[in-house]
């Protein structure tokens, strides 16, 4: 109950957005001014109450920002998603095989929130994300687009656009999902090709 009331909320505060800007679009002089004020004054106010609360109520931001600066010697932890056929062979898996969660947002709950999880939860959260998985190699198999691009295609805008893309995909569904945590500076990576660390973590997704 819960869960559905801060849902809800969130529709809720969409539809006002669209309804008043529905208003603006419908509104002639002399009320079109205040139609306007009215519009820009709760944009301003939805997303400052997101901004400061750090609550996520898309589309308006909580204006999240990346911390500090970093260099091609600034050491970076990331976690890598291979799928696994049923010969042992992994897959690198596109950072957009779990849209509209992203890559990044992925590694977090990975991290935070999946060790947290009972059992019967784990492997429920497992046979969804392998599952998930399947569903993004059918279609890069059969030509379509996924994440960001099914709908707009190029025009799309991408969440981190540097992220390589992933464009190969096996004949066979993949069995299992596969984790790694690697360890790398961008210098050592570009000249050796190779991470600093890598290690898997303890948990393997299977259907």
């Amino acid at each position: 109950m819960h869960s559905l009331l801060v849902e809800g909320g969130k529709f809720a505060s969409f539809l006002l957005f669209v309804a008043l800007g529905l208003r603006v679009a419908r509104t002639t002089r002399p009320n079109r001014r205040r139609a306007v004020s009215t519009f820009i004054a709760y944009t301003i106010a939805i997303n400052l109450v997101a901004g400061v609360t750090q609550f996520d109520n898309w589309p308006f931001s909580s204006n999240t920002l990346a911390a500090g600066r970093g260099n091609d010697d600034t050491r970076v932890t990331w976690l890598l998603f291979r799928g696994v056929d049923s010969q042992g062979r992994e897959w690198s898996l596109d950072p957009q095989t779990w849209s509209p969660v992203f890559d990044s947002i992925m590694q977090f709950w990975v991290q935070t929130r999946y060790p947290k999880l009972s059992p019967n939860d784990r492997r429920e959260a497992d046979r969804f994300l392998v599952a998930k998985a399947n569903d993004i190699r059918d279609a890069m198999r059969s030509g379509k687009r996924i994440g960001f691009e099914r709908l707009i295609g190029p025009f799309n805008i991408g969440y981190w656009w540097r992220l390589p893309r992933v464009t190969a995909a096996p004949d066979e569904p993949f069995r299992s999902v596969r984790i790694y945590e690697v360890e790398y500076t961008n210098r050592e990576l570009l000249r050796t090709g190779h991470f600093m660390r890598q290690r898997l973590l303890l948990l393997e997704m299977h259907e």
